[in-house]
């Protein structure tokens, strides 16, 4: 797996990394789909930043 660098700040990084450990252990489909949205909304935050 590729790892992705992001410049984002470390409270950014750590709530990304436990969304991704909540969406590894998510019991419904609902709940995951909650925990990548939100993981996603980092994702384009760091985009916005890094333009």
């Amino acid at each position: 797996m590729r790892k992705i660098v992001m410049k984002v700040s470390s409270v950014d990084k750590l709530r990304f990394q436990n969304y991704m450990m909540h969406l590894k252990r998510a019991e419904s489909k609902i709940e995951a789909d909650t925990y990548y949205r939100l993981a996603k909304q980092i994702l384009e935050k760091a985009k916005r930043n890094n333009k």
